[in-house]
């Protein structure tokens, strides 16, 4: 399991980050973005890490969940997303239908994310992240109160 993965994980969020693309090697590179679309991978990513998801469609459809109701994004930052090629790419790519029926299959994980949302001091800085790149990983979780959705499946908890 990564490293970043782990609720009280002692990495700053930049080695968590690190350590996210280097187990993710075929992720779109930000840095062939334009800088304005780069950006905002880039803030993909960091949620993934500070909110412990990785990069199954279980895991994006709880990262899509986390970065509506719980961080400074919401949902027409979120709708940001899609004014851009790249993003459609990958959601045709993936296909529309697989999408649909893992995000179902997701539902009570959803429901999980949307409670614990709930429960946060504050919302995610999604496009300030930066600042907080040499913090631990596992003290900005105990700020924010962040508590991943641990697990691989619907079950998970």
């Amino acid at each position: 399991m990564p490293t970043y993965l782990d609720q009280d994980s002692t990495q700053s969020l930049r080695e968590a980050i690190d350590e996210y693309y280097a187990r993710n090697p075929d992720l779109l590179d930000p840095q062939g973005l334009p800088p304005e679309v780069a950006e905002l991978f880039r803030q993909h990513d960091a949620g993934h890490v500070v909110f412990g998801c990785d990069t199954s469609l279980r895991g994006e459809t709880l990262i899509d969940t986390w970065t509506v109701v719980a961080s400074t994004a919401g949902l027409r930052g979120y709708l940001e997303y899609f004014k851009h090629p790249q993003v459609n790419q990958i959601f045709s790519e993936t296909g529309y239908w697989r999408i649909a029926v893992e995000s179902a299959r997701c539902l009570p994980d959803v429901v999980r994310v949307l409670v614990r949302s709930r429960r946060m001091t504050s919302r995610w800085p999604w496009s300030d992240y930066p600042r907080y790149l040499d913090e631990p990983l596992g003290e900005l979780r105990r700020r924010f109160n962040i508590r991943v959705v641990s697990g691989t499946g619907p079950e998970a908890g």
